[in-house]
């Protein structure tokens, strides 16, 4: 033996162990494969059936969806259109010797063969196999309902005990086995068996506890697991049943009305709060709360009485909110794509779409205008608590929205006195939200406060040019008064502005923001300059329609030259060009006030007043101007 040959000998025992154990590894997969069953495999990476712009469909990739997906769900509604539509036939006709009992038995015994054969074939074709034990499934429910509402065999709640039994059976079976076909299946067609079984004269009762009793089971088998498929199918199956019960609630009037309202709301409490993945629950949660929405607008039937209606809608609203603060740090979902890619909108229907909808609606249906207020307080309180609790971002930014829209809404309900009432409704609930920024900051309470605000000044301006012209006394009205009201809360406002500023600051949630929270900025610090933008907007009304033509004019002519005096001492007194450039520009006006003056109202003693007065201010400024020392204007004295 030559010195290589122990080295040899080494390499070639490494290559034997290590061939040894690729062996095992490959032998110890396939039993765990064999055991997972194909459902339980590693999922494969899916195609792109839809690429980017420009790039073609692959045929393969849709000939395997139809195979895999279309087929097996056409094949299970033409079964399950098979058995109902015999079912259906032999109720109209009675052509067949056998009684209704007899064709039950023969649906149930036609399910008992699909499901035996379901399971012989679970052994060697797993996901095929749980096909046909769904569909044994959807046979068993159309039997079910055909024996109850359809044929009468026997009482309709015994009917949906026995459906409720097979519903939660497969559910259970399809939990423990993990066994997503065997769900979509069942479930999907047990969807549908209200629609081939039915003669026309549905009750809204019927369907709506058919509803729960398929949907709940459902949440319960999928039990905190994402299968994109099944749930798909559950978001499909409760769209179903949801309008199949508002179709039918007219029939029964507010009963059936609540009945159809409350399916949607049902399957959230106790399907898909408890039972629902966090990837899931806020998408499923949303779509339900919007399903409810859409029955509630069938709510426009003939109804003796509307208030049970509009007040469960209210109680809605109030428990969709704490449903949507509990569940706050779940990540968003959604059944759209691109609802995924902005969180940010999810919430604001979460917090303002859904409530705001709820209690539109619920105000709509009532007759009386105090119970329309109550509603909207009801509301508002319930969304001033959940600002409150939310941290600053989008949840609280669009409960702040919904909180003030919802009181300006209250505000036309109240029907307060024209203008003044009005007006100080509206500063009353811009002031309360500018408050509640500084303590709860938030964009929304910023700008819907500025948005009331400046609502309370055009009302208050459209009083005062609703006023008779030159036939009032000028800050001896009404809207002058109404005006009034809006000075003090703008000066209020500039009073507290670096207050405000600091809590505009606060609700910037990151840097990415900056950008807005500039705009907002230069808002809040415009409402300095507001009171005095204001105050002579208001006056200069006032004055232009005092009296008479010609007295209104020389009172203009008077207020533009005193004001420009004003602006320009201001100006000279803090060192700023835009004051002093602003009194220029009164001056300049007030001159050419007094020269359309002259030429159209003035009579001759008028209009020397009228001249005297603007050039006794006009010499004023044009003094400041000329003096010595004026370096920051800009002048130099002349010798």
């Amino acid at each position: 033996m030559t010195p290589e040959d122990p080295l040899a000998a080494r390499v070639a025992a490494l290559e034997e162990s290590l061939a040894s154990l690729t062996a095992e590894v490959r032998a110890l997969r396939e039993v765990v494969s064999d055991a997972k069953g194909p459902a339980q495999a590693a999922p494969r990476p899916r195609r792109r059936i839809i690429g980017a712009r420009g790039r073609r469909l692959d045929p393969r990739d849709i000939e395997g969806l139809l195979g895999r997906y279309g087929m097996l769900a056409i094949a299970v509604l033409a079964a399950v259109a098979a058995v109902g539509t015999f079912l259906s036939w032999a109720i109209a006709r009675g052509y067949l010797v056998l009684g209704p009992a007899a064709r039950v038995l023969l649906g149930l015994a036609f399910a008992t063969g699909i499901a035996v054969w379901g399971i012989r074939l679970r052994r060697t074709e797993r996901s095929f196999g749980s096909s046909m034990l769904g569909l044994a499934l959807v046979v068993a429910q159309i039997c079910a309902y055909a024996a109850g509402p359809s044929f009468h065999l026997v009482s309709t709640p015994l009917a949906f005990v026995l459906a409720a039994a097979s519903s939660w059976a497969l559910a259970i079976f399809a939990h423990a086995e993990n066994d997503e076909p065997l769900w979509c299946v069942g479930f999907g067609g047990a969807t549908m068996a209200p629609f081939v079984t039915a003669d026309g004269h549905a009750s809204v009762f019927v369907v709506a506890a058919y509803g729960a009793i398929v949907l709940l089971p459902a949440c319960f088998a999928i039990s905190h697991r994402d299968w994109p498929v099944a749930w798909r199918v559950f978001y499909l199956a409760s769209a179903v049943l949801t309008i199949a019960a508002a179709a039918q609630a007219h029939t029964e009037h507010l009963p059936g009305y609540l009945a159809a309202f409350g399916l949607p709301l049902a399957i959230a409490a106790g399907g898909v709060i408890p039972f629902a993945p966090v990837t899931r629950k806020r998408g499923a949660l949303r779509w339900l709360a919007l399903l409810s929405i859409g029955a509630s607008l069938v709510a426009h039937g003939p109804l003796t009485t509307t208030m049970p209606f509009a007040a469960a809608m209210i109680v809605a609203a109030c428990l969709w909110l704490g449903i949507v603060d509990h569940n706050a740090s779940v990540a968003q979902s959604s059944i759209v794509k691109r609802g995924r890619e902005l969180p940010a909108f999810l919430d604001w229907i979460d917090a303002a779409g859904v409530p705001l909808l709820l209690g539109v609606q619920a105000v709509n249906l009532l007759d009386r205008p105090i119970d329309s207020v109550v509603a909207y307080a009801v509301l508002l309180a319930a969304l001033l608590v959940f600002a409150w609790r939310r941290a600053v971002g989008p949840l609280r930014d669009a409960a702040a929205f919904a909180a003030v829209v919802s009181a300006v809404g209250a505000i036309d309900f109240v029907r307060p006195e024209m203008p003044t009432g009005r007006v100080a409704a509206f500063l009353v609930i811009g002031l309360a939200s500018l408050a509640l920024h500084k303590l709860r900051p938030s964009r929304s309470w910023l700008v819907m406060g500025g948005v009331v605000v400046i609502a309370a000044a055009a009302t208050a301006t459209n009083a005062l040019a609703a006023r008779p012209v030159y036939q009032i006394t000028p800050f001896a009205t009404e809207a002058s008064l109404a005006s009034l009201l809006v000075t003090a809360a703008l000066v209020l406002i500039s009073r507290f502005w670096y207050w405000v500023r600091v809590a505009t600051r606060a609700s910037i949630a990151d840097r990415a923001e900056w950008t807005y929270a500039g705009m907002l900025r230069v808002v809040v610090r415009g409402v300095t300059v507001a009171p005095w933008v204001w105050a002579f907007i208001w006056v200069m009304l006032e004055l232009a329609m005092a009296y008479s033509a010609s007295t209104a004019t020389l009172l203009l002519v008077t207020y533009f030259a005193a004001t420009a005096v004003a602006c320009v001492a201001a100006g000279r007194a803090r060192h700023s060009a835009r004051l002093r450039q602003t009194g220029l520009a009164l001056a300049l006006v007030a001159a050419a006030t007094a020269c359309v003056g002259a030429t159209s109202y003035f009579d001759l003693g008028t209009r020397v007043v009228a001249y005297l007065v603007t050039s006794a201010f006009l010499l004023g400024i044009a003094y400041w101007y000329r003096r010595p020392g004026n370096e920051d204007t800009g002048s130099r004295a002349v010798t």
